[in-house]
């Protein structure tokens, strides 16, 4: 069983939070603290935080692994889903094995699949945990992604654990074989980062273009981890999108997104 946080009244509608690659539940705690009044769920994901022993992490077993969760837990056996990054990409699969068991679904930076260059590059790049101090890629990542002073230590002890060749080698298979739910229905809001990567934002618009109910849009500002960066813009960003109301002015439209 997949270790999970959880905040609010289980007799509340559920949100299920799946989060980013070599991360954990945790990186969700100001959502579940200004979703209080939603039933909310963030597990560790297989080979991750405190479910690092449940791995290898595989795209098909992870969203299994979601989907009974949901059963066992939550009453209704139905729940919006938000995925950063690779949990994205779980929160996908869900979409594609389980639909009757989602209702609206946010994805964010969130791979459309890796093609065999990307993925041979990233799994050559796993040999560097060979050669460098993890301690010495954590930096780098807290760096690159602009994380806040008050989640670095989290951000760091979780990075730390998953700084491992075999989990680069698993997550990165599990992009590679993902298989996208083009003909869902489910409302499905796809959004990236204004500062995230060119490969990023053409996976944002592929993503768009592929779900039939899907609505793309940019935060303007923001880098990867957002929900970090603009704790209170995400949460309202999820209130608004599972509720079929207005989003945040803050938000622009994908297509208004001209790639640097």
């Amino acid at each position: 069983m997949l270790f999970t946080y959880t905040a609010g009244e289980t007799t509340a509608p559920a949100i299920v939070f799946l989060h980013g690659g070599g991360l954990s539940g945790r990186m969700w705690q100001p959502q579940l603290e200004q979703l209080a009044d939603y039933y909310c769920l963030a597990p560790d994901l297989p080979e991750q935080g405190k479910s690092v022993n449940e791995g290898p992490f595989n795209l098909d077993d992870t969203a299994r692994r979601v989907v009974e969760l949901i059963n066992e837990r939550i009453p209704s056996r139905r729940a919006h889903l938000v995925g950063l990054s690779l949990g994205g990409a779980v929160a996908l699969n869900i979409m594609r094995i389980a639909p009757e068991t989602v209702d609206h679904v946010i994805v964010s930076g969130t791979a459309a699949g890796l093609g065999k260059v990307l993925g041979a590059i990233s799994k050559s790049s796993a040999v560097l945990y060979r050669f460098m101090k993890p301690e010495t890629l954590v930096r780098v990542s807290v760096k690159q992604f602009g994380i806040p002073e008050a989640y670095q230590d989290m951000f760091r002890e979780d990075i730390l654990l998953t700084s491992t060749e075999a989990f680069t080698r698993h997550f990165t298979d599990a992009l590679m074989t993902m298989q996208l739910p083009c003909d869902s229905t489910i409302p499905t809001l796809v959004v990236v980062g204004e500062k995230e990567t060119i490969p990023a934002k053409q996976a944002a618009k592929k993503l768009t273009n592929c779900l039939k109910q899907s609505r793309g849009v940019i935060v303007p500002g923001v880098g990867h981890v957002w929900n970090l960066q603009a704790p209170k813009l995400f949460a309202e960003t999820v209130r608004a999108w599972i509720t079929d109301s207005p989003l945040p002015g803050a938000l622009r439209p994908l297509a208004s997104l001209v790639p640097r």
